[in-house]
């Protein structure tokens, strides 16, 4: 009889365990886990909440509703979209970062100078770009005015000489050609080396975001460098920092 007893106790123990487990599994399973590949990037949820974070996180579970979320990475495409955070259920969502490359940087330079310094997050450089190409833009305008102008005062003065009828005009006037014309050189040159100039920062830019276009940091515990069959990796310890060269025969 007490064998009995102990054994429906033992039963009663074992269902109350199972109940316990089953509960702490449901409430583990409910909350939003937001993911990303690859992980690192910094998030923002903006809703009725305002929440930063970097992937991956588990949000507490009394942040529901709808949002927008944002991610950003170093060397990484900026991602956003919209979220919707259910109450009491296990909310799950992961997306994927498309990573920069030289060849978009070329591109988005090609149509605006320093625009492919920027899209490679090199801020100083793009501004740098992006001011020496717009002032030589408007020098070389500015000269192209200038030019024209002189251009015309020439043309007039070949004009007025053309129509003088005193030796008096016909000399005074020869020499005002001869200035006129002197002027309007010099303003074409001025005006054609701004717009060679301008040139010049627009192609030194197009290559500049192609060629020296940022590498990613390496991570010092998972990346390696590989070198003509040879692998450089760093070697780190809590009492010294080095490489490690493997290679293969």
């Amino acid at each position: 009889m007490f064998f009995v007893k102990k054994l429906k106790v033992l039963g009663l123990l074992l269902l109350t365990v199972m109940l316990m487990t089953g509960a702490n599994s449901e409430a583990q399973e409910t909350g939003t886990i937001i993911s990303s590949n690859p992980p690192g990037a910094a998030i923002t949820l903006d809703g009725e909440y305002q929440l930063t974070a970097t992937t991956p996180v588990r949000l507490p579970d009394n942040i529901n509703g709808r949002f927008k979320l944002s991610a950003m990475l170093s060397g990484y495409e900026s991602w956003s979209g919209e979220v919707m955070l259910l109450p009491g259920q296990q909310n799950r969502f992961s997306f994927s970062l498309s990573p920069k490359t030289r060849f978009k940087a070329m591109l988005r330079s090609m149509f605006i100078p320093g625009w492919g310094q920027y899209y490679s997050d090199d801020r100083s450089r793009a501004l740098v770009i992006n001011i020496a190409t717009v002032g030589m833009g408007v020098g070389a305008i500015l000269a192209e005015n200038d030019f024209r102008r002189k251009r015309d005062d020439y043309n007039q003065s070949k004009l007025d000489l053309a129509n003088a009828t005193s030796y008096e005009d016909v000399s005074r006037l020869r020499d005002l050609v001869v200035e006129k014309n002197r002027d309007a050189y010099d303003a074409e040159s001025l005006r054609n080396t701004f717009v060679y100039a301008t040139a010049a920062v627009w192609a030194y830019n197009v290559l500049d975001a192609l060629i020296f276009f940022p590498n990613h940091k390496l991570d010092f515990h998972q990346e390696s460098i590989p070198i003509k069959g040879a692998e450089i990796k760093p070697d780190i310890s809590f009492d010294q920092v080095g490489l490690k060269l493997t290679a293969s025969f």
